[in-house]
C-alpha cells in the first residue's frame, strides 16, 4: 500500500468540487507548512490540543517521511494547493491511530471524509483493523465525521476528550453511507453542465454548417435562460452573441465550456479553460480513443488537465447535451433536437442513436427531461448521470444505451437504489456470443459478456429491452401511467382479431390475460348490454359508443382480478376514434391502474384528458403496448420486491477455505486436485459423494471394500473433460472390472490418479458454477445438469453474493424448473434446498476471490439431498476489485 497513491486519485467532494489525494512525499514539507500556518489557532488547538504554534511546526517534518506499514500520510490538493491531510500510526499490530486537518476556508465540504475513507483503505491493506483517536469534546465537526462514516464505533469520554475507536471492516452501513454521500457530491459537480447559469462555446464559427457554428445556434435559437459566449479570436460576434479571441478573455468563468475545436488544439483550451474558472466541460471533438492508443493517451492528458481545474467532463466525441426545463432551455448539441418538455432523461453512448430517440420521442408525445451524449466518456459516465437524476423532480423514467461500463458493480448499487423510485430501461449494445473468459470450465464457456450483462442488470432492477421502439414504448407507460401491481391484464375493444392478436402478445409477454370474475362480467353486461363478448377480451362490438367504452374500462378498472387495461379500438363508421381515446383518457384519471390505447393503425401519440394530465399512450398496434405494459409490470414486481435481511449461512468456515486456497496457490496449483476440491466445498457446507483417490489397481481395489460396490470410476486430475477423454466409468460391479477400468483409464491419461465413487441411484441432475469475471466479478450458474448440460442450455446466471431468496427466484427461470416440483411423477426436490446451494456457492466465491472458476457438474438430486458427484476448481489471483465505500473518479 506505500505506492498505491503515489500518483494519486481525484475524488468529488460534497459541494461538487474535485479534490486530487495522494501521498505525501517530503517535497511537500513546503505546502504542509502553508496549510498549517492558513490554520487558525482555534482549528490548530482542536488538532493538538494546544494553543501554540510549535507543536505544530515540530510535527511536520514526521508527515512527509516515506510512507510504510507502521504509518501513511494523505495529502488532499485542489489544483496545487494542500487543502487537507490525514495520517495514521501503529499503536498495536491491529490499530492504528488516526488524525486530520482541513484548510478553514475548506472545512465542511467532504474533504475530511473522503481522506478517512482513503486512509481506512491503506490501513485495511496494511492488515489493521481498527482506527483509534483522541478528540477533544468539543471537537463535533470531527466526531460527527467519524460517525457518518457508518462503520462501527465506540466512544470513551474522559476529562473533556473523547477516545474514539473504529471497526475498519466494511459493512452494508458504511457501504450505503458512503453512497448517499457520492450520490450528493456527484450531481453537484454536473449541476454546471446539466443547468449552467452561463455558457461558452469554444469555437464557435461564423460559418453555417461548421460544429461550432450549429452549437452557438442551438444555444441561442432554443431560449437558452442564460448568459452565453462565443470564443473565436477572428470575430467580435457571431450570431448576436459577443465574441472574444480566448477564454482568457470572457466576461465571466462560464459554468460550462462547450469545446469544438480541432483535437490537437484541445488539451491547451482545457487548460485555458481551468485557468479561467469554467466548472465543466462539454467536448464534441473527435480523434482521440476511438482512433487507438495514441488517441487514448491524448485523453489520459484531457482528463488530468481537467481535473487538476476542479472540472467535470463530457465525451469527448460526442453530440452534446439537452436540457429542456424552462428554467434553462439548454440545447448545446449540434443537432436540430425537439425541447418538448418531459420526463425522460436519456443518457447515450451513441450521439446518432441519441438523436433518433430524442426525435421518435417527440413525435410519439415523451418529452426529454434531459439528454446527455456521453461519447467516450473519459470522465462522466452513466453511474454520474444515474446519481445526478436520481433527486431530479422532473426525471420519472431514466433511459440508457451503453456499450461499456465503468464500474459495474458501483452501477448495479446505484441503480438498485434508484429504481426503488423510478424506472431505469437499458438497452446494451454489443451483444456477444463468445465468452470472455478462456476457461476449460462449463461455466466459463457459458458466461458470455452478454448474459454476465443479464445478471448485471436483473441485480440492478434494470428493465433490459432489446429494441429502441421497445425502450420508448416502455417509457411512454411508465412515465405516464401508474405502475401495475401485477401481470392481470383485462383487454377491452370493438373488435375480435386485433384483441385476439393483443392477448396473444400479452401471453407471449409474459402477461396474464385473467379470467373475469362473476361480480365483473355481470357489471359489463349492466354497461354494455350490447356486447358481442363480456369476457376477456371484452369485445364491445363495433356499435360502441364513448359512453360504453368509458364505462366498460371503468368496471374494469375497479375489478379487484385486474392491474391494467389494454384498449383495442379500430375505427369504424359509427364510432368516433377521438371521442373514445378522449374518454378512456377521462376514465383513467386518477386510476392507480394504468390504462393503455391501441388505436389499430391509427397514428402513435398521447391522449390527455381535460386537465392535460396523465396522458394516456396511444399505440398503433397492439403488439408494442402489450409488450409496453409487460416491461411495467416488470417494473412494479422489480419496486415491489422488499430486500430480506441478510441470515448468514451455517456451517461455513471461510478462515479453512481460505487457508485451502491460500496454500495452493502458493504450491503453483492451478485446478484443485480431488481431495481439495471436496475439502473446500465441505467448508462451505456443500455435501459431497465419498471417495477415494488411489494410484493403482492393488489401491484401487482396496478402496473399493470401503466404499462398497457398485463404483463409479474416473480419472481424478481436476482440469479434465473426463467424459470426452473416456476417462469416466460407471456401474462397476467388481474387482475384475474394477481392474480393467483402471488400466484402461490410466492408458487413456497417462499419469493420472484414479477417483473411486459409490454409485448413486439416478436423479435430478443440476449443474452450479461460479467463475470471477474481469469486469463484473464473481457470478454464479445454475442450469440443467449432468448429459442435459449443454444439450439444453437451460442456465440463469447471477452476480455473487446472493441470498437464498435472490437463489430461489434464479431457479424459478429454469425451464426446467418444473423437474423438481414432481413433474409427471418424478421426485420432488425442494426449490430451498437447491437456493441453498446456489447461496452457499456465490459465498464461497465472494469469500475467496481466488476461486477463478468453480463447476459442480452434476449434482445429484434426492428428495432434500443434493450430492456434488463431480467438481472442478480453478484457482488464480485475485482480480482487484474496487473497494465498495471509496469514492474515486479512476474507477467509474
Amino acid at each position: 500500500m506505500t505506492t498505491a497513491y503515489a500518483d494519486g486519485v481525484d475524488a468529488v467532494r460534497a459541494d461538487g468540487a474535485l479534490v486530487h489525494i495522494r501521498t505525501a512525499m517530503p517535497e511537500d514539507l513546503e505546502g504542509l507548512t502553508e496549510l498549517h500556518d492558513r490554520a487558525s489557532d482555534r482549528s490548530l488547538y482542536l488538532r493538538f490540543f494546544s494553543a501554540g504554534r510549535e507543536c505544530a511546526q515540530r510535527y511536520l517534518p514526521s508527515l512527509v517521511r516515506p510512507a510504510d506499514g507502521d504509518h501513511h500520510t494523505l495529502l488532499a490538493l485542489m489544483g496545487d494547493r494542500v487543502v487537507g491531510v490525514a495520517e495514521f500510526e501503529r499503536v498495536s499490530p491491529e490499530d492504528a491511530e488516526v488524525a486530520l486537518l482541513i484548510d478553514d476556508e475548506q472545512q465542511r465540504e467532504g474533504i475530511g471524509t473522503l481522506l478517512i475513507e482513503h486512509l481506512a483503505e491503506a490501513a485495511r491493506d496494511a492488515g489493521y483493523r481498527c482506527f483509534v483517536a483522541e478528540t477533544l469534546a468539543e471537537n463535533l465537526t470531527v466526531l460527527r465525521l467519524f460517525t457518518d462514516l457508518g462503520l462501527p464505533i465506540e466512544h470513551k469520554f474522559e476529562d473533556g476528550s473523547v477516545q474514539v475507536r473504529i471497526q475498519l471492516q466494511i459493512g452494508p452501513g458504511a457501504i450505503a453511507a458512503s453512497d448517499r454521500r457520492e450520490a450528493v457530491a456527484d450531481a453537484a459537480s454536473l449541476a454546471p453542465i446539466l443547468a449552467p447559469h452561463s455558457v461558452a462555446v469554444i469555437g464557435a464559427s461564423a460559418r453555417p454548417g461548421s460544429i461550432g457554428h450549429q452549437v452557438l445556434r442551438n444555444i441561442v435559437d432554443c431560449g437558452y435562460t442564460g448568459l452565453v459566449y462565443a470564443v473565436n479570436p477572428h470575430c467580435d460576434s457571431i450570431l448576436g452573441v459577443q465574441s472574444v479571441a480566448s477564454p482568457a478573455d470572457l466576461p465571466v468563468a462560464p459554468d460550462l465550456a462547450v469545446i469544438a475545436v480541432p483535437a490537437a488544439s484541445v488539451l491547451g483550451v482545457v487548460r485555458a479553460c481551468g485557468a479561467r474558472g469554467t466548472r465543466g466541460v462539454v467536448l464534441l471533438t473527435s480523434g482521440f480513443g476511438e482512433l487507438g492508443e495514441a488517441g487514448r493517451a491524448q485523453e489520459r492528458e484531457i482528463v488530468r488537465a481537467a481535473r487538476h481545474y476542479g472540472m467535470r467532463l463530457i465525451g469527448p466525441n460526442c453530440l452534446g447535451v439537452l436540457n429542456t426545463d424552462p428554467a434553462v432551455r439548454l440545447n448545446a448539441t449540434f443537432a436540430a433536437l425537439p425541447m418538448q418538455d418531459g420526463g425522460v432523461a436519456l443518457a447515450s453512448q451513441s450521439g446518432a442513436l441519441g438523436i433518433a430517440v430524442a426525435a421518435v420521442a417527440a413525435r410519439s408525445g415523451v418529452g426529454i427531461a434531459q439528454f446527455v451524449s456521453m461519447g467516450n466518456k473519459v470522465d462522466v459516465s452513466s453511474n454520474d448521470l444515474l446519481m445526478s437524476w436520481e433527486r431530479d423532480r422532473r426525471v420519472k423514467v431514466i433511459a440508457l444505451y451503453l456499450e461499456s461500463f465503468g464500474n459495474p458493480r458501483k452501477f448495479a448499487r446505484i441503480a438498485r437504489r434508484i429504481a426503488a423510485t423510478k424506472p431505469i430501461i437499458a438497452i446494451k449494445g454489443g451483444r456477444t456470443p463468445a465468452g470472455e473468459l478462456a476457461g476449460r470450465s462449463h461455466t466459463a464457456a457459458a458466461a458470455s459478456s452478454d448474459v454476465v450483462v443479464d445478471a448485471l442488470f436483473t441485480d440492478a432492477g434494470v428493465l433490459r429491452v432489446d429494441t429502441i421502439e421497445e425502450l420508448l414504448d416502455a417509457a411512454r407507460v411508465l412515465g405516464s401511467q401508474p405502475v401495475p401491481s401485477g401481470t392481470r391484464v383485462a383487454i377491452v375493444g370493438n373488435s375480435g382479431g386485433p384483441q385476439i392478436l393483443a392477448a396473444d402478445a400479452a401471453a407471449g409477454a409474459g402477461l396474464d390475460v385473467v379470467t373475469l370474475s362473476d361480480e365483473t362480467i355481470a357489471r359489463l353486461l349492466e354497461v354494455a348490454p350490447r356486447a358481442a363478448s363480456h369476457h376477456n377480451p371484452v369485445d364491445l362490438s363495433a356499435a360502441a359508443d364513448a359512453g360504453q367504452v368509458g364505462r366498460a374500462v371503468q368496471v374494469l378498472l375497479e375489478a379487484p382480478e385486474v392491474d391494467a387495461v389494454l384498449t383495442v379500438f379500430t375505427e369504424t363508421a359509427v364510432g368516433d376514434p377521438v371521442a373514445v381515446l378522449a374518454r378512456i383518457a377521462q376514465v383513467a384519471l386518477g386510476s392507480t391502474k394504468p390504462v393503455v390505447a391501441t388505436q389499430v393503425g391509427g397514428a402513435v401519440g398521447v391522449t390527455p384528458a381535460r386537465d392535460d394530465s396523465a396522458p394516456v399512450p396511444v399505440f398503433a398496434f397492439p403488439e408494442p403496448a402489450a409488450r409496453a405494459i409487460a416491461v411495467a409490470a416488470r417494473y412494479g414486481q422489480i419496486r415491489a420486491a422488499i430486500p430480506a435481511p441478510a441470515v448468514p449461512l451455517g456451517g461455513v468456515d471461510r478462515a479453512a477455505a481460505r487457508e485451502l486456497v491460500a496454500a495452493a496457490r502458493d504450491d503453483g496449483t492451478d485446478w484443485l486436485d480431488a481431495d481439495q476440491t471436496a475439502r473446500l466445498l465441505i467448508h462451505y457446507g456443500i455435501t459431497v459423494c465419498p471417495q477415494r483417490v488411489v494410484g493403482d489397481a492393488d489401491a484401487a481395489a482396496a478402496a473399493a471394500i470401503e466404499l462398497g460396490y457398485p463404483l463409479v470410476v474416473k480419472a481424478a486430475g481436476g482440469g479434465l473433460h473426463k467424459s470426452e477423454l473416456g476417462a469416466v466409468r460407471v456401474g462397476i460391479a467388481d474387482e475384475r472390472e474394477l481392474r480393467t477400468n483402471v488400466a484402461e483409464i490410466a492408458a487413456a491419461v497417462p499419469g493420472t490418479d484414479i477417483l473411486l465413487q459409490p454409485m448413486l441411484a439416478p436423479g435430478t441432475e443440476l449443474i452450479v458454477g461460479a467463475l470471477q469475471d474481469q469486469r463484473f466479478g464473481p457470478v454464479v450458474m445454475i442450469g440443467a445438469g449432468g448429459v442435459l448440460s449443454d444439450l439444453l442450455a437451460d442456465r440463469q446466471f447471477a452476480l455473487a453474493p446472493l441470498d437464498e431468496a435472490a437463489a430461489a427466484r434464479l431457479v424459478g427461470r429454469l425451464r426446467t424448473a418444473p423437474l423438481l416440483d414432481g413433474y409427471r411423477g418424478r421426485p420432488v426436490v425442494p426449490r430451498a434446498a437447491v437456493a441453498d446451494v446456489i447461496a452457499r456457492i456465490a459465498q464461497l466465491v465472494d469469500d475467496v476471490p481466488e476461486i477463478a472458476e468453480l463447476d459442480l457438474n452434476p449434482i445429484i438430486c434426492h428428495g432434500s439431498t443434493l450430492t456434488v458427484v463431480d467438481a472442478r476448481i480453478r484457482v488464480a489471483p485475485a482480480p482487484r476489485v474496487p473497494d465498495p465505500v471509496l469514492r474515486q473518479m479512476a474507477d467509474r
